[in-house]
């Protein structure tokens, strides 16, 4: 994949995240606008509907006889439809109250005429009684008596209503309505942003890994032609070379001493290549564990391998040949990464549901961070003599047989390797 192109991806994916992100909060700062306007609507609507109560309540102060508990009582029933809660009458100087009616709900320490409070669905107005003659004309008009005693002995006192005007629980439920749809909306545009940026991101993923393995292919091919045609000649190049150590006297035996351990190590990379672009079916048999590890510690120190058995489950179905190459292959690179003296190197077998899961630790300086995952590609080594090709075998025998191999730094040092096998591995 081009960088142009994993760039595109990557803009893609985080640009789609971005945009929703955005998107939901533009919806949040429309829902926070919307309640700023439905409450100004609010308090022009309350404040139009409390004067108009008040205006009512005063009308039908000054036509009450006398201003007893059952005088405002009666007011709160008379405008029950009106919502209206408590009726009170304070003094102007100390606030005292004078008469009341109901239970208020919203107190304050001051009171200003013309005020205005909210608290929930309940609101409290605070008037001044107009002096009896602006009332005047209403008062003839029903035929009451001039003004209660009361009124007249406590000149304008404060008038204070609380009720609970009908508009506010429509205007909350319609706020609520928005409220809800726009979360729903945010949600929905975060999700499906997030979505894509996954999708985005595992396409570019599978593009990637269908890219790299055009190349591994091509270099199998490549790899595979290199060591067969050179097997023959590196094969009769060998056999004259040990012809000739048999032959030839000091110092020139040495010489062709030297040349028979070259060939021989050309013909051990050749032997990786080929374990490396190996690709046929898988030849799954049935095997027990201890003879697949019997075939991975051919050749390597068996003193500085502490081999755990006793939770292995009692059948493996996989290719024995491969299976062991890998395992050889972990447990190579184990023994070289340990130094001399060290505590042996640990493996362990453990079943894991319908997994079989084999850890391989040394006891040497871990990975390196950030290289976990570039330790399994092709020719990627940390050694001076290394093919570079021990763990991508290895990783490619695991994913033949439908498994993993993952590494990393263990907690108490050294490295620590993790192939997971199915039980049964089925043959392709």
């Amino acid at each position: 994949m081009s960088e142009r192109h994993r760039r595109w991806s990557w803009w893609a994916g985080k640009g789609a995240l971005a945009m929703g992100t955005l998107a939901a909060l533009a919806l949040a700062v429309t829902v926070l606008f919307a309640q700023h306007a439905l409450n100004d609507a609010t308090d022009v609507v309350i404040r139009g509907d409390g004067d108009t109560l008040v205006s009512s309540v005063v009308v039908d102060l000054w036509e009450a006889k006398s201003l007893t508990s059952e005088t405002l009582t009666s007011l709160l029933e008379k405008h029950e439809a009106r919502r209206l809660h408590y009726v009170g009458l304070l003094d102007r100087q100390d606030h005292h109250v004078i008469a009341e009616a109901g239970t208020a709900t919203i107190t304050k320490a001051s009171y200003m005429p013309g005020e205005t409070l909210r608290r929930g669905q309940r609101v409290r107005l605070v008037a001044l009684i107009p002096p009896r003659a602006e009332t005047r004309a209403a008062t003839r008009a029903s035929g009451a008596p001039d003004g209660p005693a009361l009124l007249q002995s406590n000149p304008r006192p404060y008038l204070v209503v609380e009720f609970e005007p009908p508009v506010i629980e429509r205007l909350q439920e319609v706020l609520l309505r928005i409220a809800v749809v726009a979360t729903v909306a945010a949600v929905v545009l975060i999700a499906f942003a997030a979505a894509w940026s996954r999708t985005t991101a595992r396409l570019s993923a599978v593009q990637q890994q269908m890219e790299g393995e055009r190349q591994l292919v091509a270099l199998g091919r490549a790899s595979s032609v290199i060591a067969h045609e050179l097997r023959n000649p590196l094969a009769a190049l060998k056999g004259h070379a040990q012809l000739l150590v048999e032959d030839l006297a000091e110092p020139a035996r040495s010489k062709a001493t030297r040349v028979v351990d070259g060939a021989e190590r050309l013909e051990r990379l050749m032997g990786v290549l080929l374990d490396f672009v190996r690709d046929g079916p898988l030849d799954v048999q049935a095997v027990t564990p201890a003879v697949v590890f019997e075939r991975a510690l051919v050749d390597l120190p068996k003193d500085r391998i502490r081999l755990d058995l006793s939770r292995a489950p009692g059948t493996l179905h996989v290719d024995v040949e491969r299976t062991a190459l890998a395992l050889r292959n972990l447990l190579q690179n184990a023994v070289q990464a340990t130094p001399d003296g060290a505590e042996p190197i640990e493996v362990h077998i453990v079943t894991d549901g319908r997994k079989v899961v084999v850890e391989v630790r040394d006891h040497g300086a871990g990975l390196a961070p950030g290289i976990e995952t570039q330790i399994f590609d092709p020719f990627m080594t940390t050694k001076a003599r290394g093919t570079g090709l021990g763990l991508s075998v290895a990783r490619r025998i695991a994913e033949q047989h439908h498994g993993t191999l993952t590494g990393e730094t263990h907690g108490g040092g050294g490295a620590l390797f993790r192939l997971v096998l199915p039980l049964e591995s089925k043959p392709e």
